[in-house]
């Protein structure tokens, strides 16, 4: 016998997909009950309400993303491009799903955008902990760019992938996108004109 948990859990996964593929509005309590071979009743049941749904579609779908990226980015710098290439193909339907929610718009954009800066506020403090964060001036900007730059890419996703000639979970384009978003975060890519008048004065310096 399916305990609750397990059964929602269920639910939960057939609803995400749903939405991902239709979008929110389109995609009924009925049209979700009957792709689950449940009573609408039991849908009621366990959520109260679709709306009741989406958002928890929105909560765990974001938490179940964060925590497996997190883990990729944790793993060892040999095995993470792999890694990061299932995680985009396994996600596929997450991502789908994640730019329905942003098209939308009104509440539930608003909720999934904020719940994104949360978790990439909680991301910044545990890499602060571990000593792998540079100071910041404002890490509330900072994680504000960082949900922007991943939802936008849910957005995106299809425009990504015709520009960059491959879907993103293709050897090529994974280890092409992995690559250069390492360079933007870990070594940046613009000099300061303070930089670049010091590296003329070090140049002539070194030329007498």
């Amino acid at each position: 016998m399916r305990s609750v948990t397990s059964t929602r859990d269920q639910l939960r996964a057939i609803a995400v997909e749903m939405f991902a593929e239709t979008g929110l509005s389109q995609t009924s309590l009925r049209a979700i009950a009957k792709q689950a071979q449940v009573s609408p009743a039991l849908l009621v049941h366990h959520f109260s309400s679709k709306e009741r749904l989406i958002e928890e579609c929105i909560t765990q779908t974001l938490g179940r993303w964060v925590l497996e990226e997190s883990a990729v980015m944790g793993e060892a710098e040999a095995n993470r491009v792999d890694n990061w290439r299932a995680l985009m193909v396994k996600g596929k339907t997450q991502l789908r799903f994640f730019r329905q929610v942003m098209i939308s718009g009104g509440t539930y954009a608003q909720r999934l955008f904020d719940a994104a800066v949360l978790e990439s506020e909680t991301l910044l403090e545990a890499m602060h902990t571990e000593g792998r964060l540079r100071d910041i001036g404002d890490r509330r900007v900072v994680a504000v760019l960082l949900a922007t730059s991943g939802l936008g890419s849910a957005i995106l996703l299809s425009h990504i992938e015709n520009n960059l000639g491959g879907a993103i979970g293709s050897r090529d384009v994974a280890e092409r996108l992995f690559e250069a978003n390492n360079e933007l975060m870990e070594k940046g890519i613009f000099v300061s004109l303070e930089d670049k008048k010091g590296e003329g004065r070090e140049r002539e310096r070194v030329q007498r």
